[in-house]
């Protein structure tokens, strides 16, 4: 039964690419701070039609899927399996590609440092008022 199951996976091994995001960088907005925040994503995808050939387009089709999610919600699992199961719909359904596995290695989310730097000053001066 074992030689069975690992002989009819030999098939998808051999036919299948990966598409390796170490730091993938956009904008979504924010819930809590209401204004966007930076998210850094490292992400994996596998699939038959996964190459360097079709990159643009998967990329394309990951910045759509992150549109649909807030930060917050990118950090749920509920979150990251919609981003998983939009991004392999929206391949298949836009460009016609395959993409088999989504997996995300690493999500951060970062105020923007000017806006920090902005808060800190607020305080600092709120403080010295004191």
């Amino acid at each position: 039964m074992k030689y069975l199951l690992f002989f009819s996976l030999i098939p998808l091994l051999l036919f299948s690419g990966e598409l390796r995001l170490e730091s993938y960088k956009t904008t979504l907005p924010s819930i809590h701070h209401g204004k966007p925040v930076n998210v850094d994503l490292s992400i994996v995808l596998q699939g038959r039609d996964v190459d360097t050939q079709n990159e643009d387009a998967l990329m394309d089709v990951l910045q759509t899927a992150l549109g649909s999610l807030n930060a917050e919600t990118l950090l749920t699992t509920q979150g990251k399996n919609h981003l998983k199961k939009k991004v392999i719909e929206l391949a298949d359904k836009v460009y016609g590609l395959e993409v088999d596995f989504v997996y995300i290695r690493n999500v951060r989310i970062e105020l923007c440092t000017l806006e920090r730097i902005r808060e800190l000053l607020k305080k600092s001066a709120n403080s010295a008022r004191r």
